[in-house]
C-alpha cells in the first residue's frame, strides 16, 4: 500500500515531471556507459599510437620532473577531449529536464575551473603514483596506501573549495532560522559555525545543503533554492540529517573504503602494466607512459567497485536519517521535505532496483519514507 507521502510526491510530480525522472534515470545509466567509452577512446588515441611513448621522450623521459610534466599535460588535455561528453550529459540534458539556469559561456568557465582543480589534484596523485612505482618496484604496496590516503585528505579538503568557487555565498539574514540551527547544533553537541547561502538558483534550479569546516565549526552551507522550497522545518531537517552524517563519522569511513577501492584498483591496473613491457614502447609500471591504461584500468574497476561503495553510503544514509528523527521527531514535516525535494530535484521515488544498487548513494525515496514511518513506529 503507498503510503499518503508518496502518493503526494507523485502528485508533486505530475506525469510530465515524473516522466522527465525517469528520463533522468535513463540519461544517469547511459552517461555511466558513455564515460567508460570516452576513456577507452581517449587511452587509445595515446597508447597505440605511440604518442604517449614519444611525449615521455620528448619530455625528458622518466626522471621525476619529466614525469610530472607528463601527467600534468596528459590530465589538462582531458579537459577539452571530455567537454563535449559533458556538454550533452551536464548542459543539454538539464536544459532539457528545465533544471539548468546557466548560459553557455557561464557553464564552460565552471568546467574549466573544476576541470583544472580536478586535474591538477589528480595529476599530483598519479605523479605520486609513478615515483612509488619507481622507487619501490618489488614493495610498492605501502607506500600507495600513503599516497591514497593522502589523496582521500585532498578530496575532503577541497570539497568546500570546489563548492566556492561555484557559487558565490552571502550569509543568511534570517535572524529566527540562524537561532533554530544553532539550537539545533547545541542539542547535536556539536560548534555551530553560522549559515551561508550560496545563490545557485543564477545555475541551477535544483536545491542541496551540506556542512562545511569553518575554523573548528561547522558552518551550514544551503542553496538559496533549498531554502525557498522546504521553508524552516524542511531545513532544520536536512541540517539535523547532514549532522546524523558528523555523528557517525561517515566522512572518514566513506574516505577510506573509497581509498581502499582506489588502491585495489591501482594494484590491479600495475598487473596490467607489467604487460606493457617491451609493447608500444612502454617499459612496465614504472614508465609514466603506461598512464593512459592505468587510467583507464582505473576508470572501469571504479564503474565497477561503486556498487560497494555505493551500498555503503545507502546505509550511512538510513542511519542519517534517524538521527534526524530522534533529533526532531515530527515525521509530517519530515516527510513535506521529500515531497519538496523531490519535485525540485525531479527525483523517480521508486527507480529501477537495478539502477539504485549500481548508481545511487541514496536510498530511493519511497525505501526512506517506509524507512522512516518504521523508525517512528517503533520508537
Amino acid at each position: 500500500m503507498q503510503s499518503p507521502a508518496l502518493a503526494q510526491i507523485y502528485e508533486a510530480l505530475g506525469e510530465e515531471g515524473l516522466k522527465k525522472a525517469r528520463w533522468q534515470e535513463k540519461m544517469r545509466v547511459w552517461n555511466q556507459v558513455a564515460q567508460l567509452v570516452w576513456t577507452a577512446l581517449y587511452a587509445l588515441l595515446w597508447i597505440p599510437t605511440g604518442w604517449a611513448a614519444a611525449l615521455r621522450d620528448a619530455l625528458g623521459g622518466n626522471g621525476a620532473w619529466p614525469a610530472l610534466l607528463f601527467v600534468l599535460v596528459f590530465m589538462l588535455l582531458m579537459i577539452p577531449f571530455n567537454l563535449p561528453l559533458a556538454w550533452f550529459f551536464d548542459y543539454r540534458v538539464e536544459n532539457l529536464l528545465g533544471t539548468n539556469r546557466q548560459s553557455l559561456g557561464g557553464w564552460l568557465l565552471d568546467q574549466f575551473k573544476q576541470g583544472l582543480i580536478g586535474a591538477l589534484l589528480l595529476g599530483l596523485f598519479f605523479w605520486a603514483v609513478y615515483l612509488v612505482f619507481r622507487a619501490w618496484p618489488g614493495g610498492w604496496w605501502l607506500a600507495l596506501l600513503a599516497v591514497v590516503a593522502l589523496l582521500m585528505v585532498g578530496i575532503y579538503l577541497v570539497q568546500p573549495l570546489l563548492i566556492r568557487a561555484q557559487f558565490k555565498a552571502e550569509p543568511l539574514e534570517d535572524e529566527a532560522l540562524i537561532a533554530r540551527l544553532k539550537a539545533l547544533f547545541e542539542r547535536a553537541g556539536f560548534p555551530f559555525g553560522g549559515v551561508g547561502v550560496l545563490r545557485a538558483g543564477e545555475k541551477t534550479a535544483r536545491g542541496n545543503a551540506m556542512l562545511s569546516p569553518k575554523g573548528g565549526k561547522l558552518e551550514v552551507l544551503v542553496f538559496d533554492t533549498l531554502l525557498d522550497e522546504v521553508g524552516p522545518e524542511g531545513l532544520e531537517f536536512v541540517v539535523a540529517h547532514e549532522l546524523g552524517h558528523r555523528a557517525h563519522k561517515d566522512w572518514p569511513w566513506m574516505l577510506g573504503l573509497f581509498g581502499l577501492l582506489f588502491a585495489l584498483g591501482i594494484a590491479l591496473a600495475h598487473a596490467v602494466l607489467v604487460w606493457t613491457a617491451g609493447r608500444w614502447g612502454l617499459a612496465g609500471p614504472g614508465d609514466v607512459a603506461t598512464l593512459p591504461l592505468l587510467y583507464l584500468v582505473l576508470a572501469f574497476w571504479m564503474t565497477l567497485a561503486q556498487v560497494v561503495s555505493n551500498a555503503f553510503m545507502r546505509g550511512r544514509e538510513y542511519a542519517a536519517d534517524r538521527y534526524a528523527l530522534e533529533l526532531v521527531p515530527n515525521l509530517p514535516a519530515f516527510e513535506s521535505t521529500f515531497v519538496a525535494l523531490a519535485k525540485q530535484n525531479l527525483a523517480d521515488p521508486e527507480p529501477p532496483e537495478w539502477v539504485e544498487l549500481w548508481l545511487h548513494n541514496h536510498p530511493s525515496i519511497a525505501r526512506r519514507l517506509e524507512a522512516a514511518r518504521r523508525v517512528v513506529r517503533s520508537g
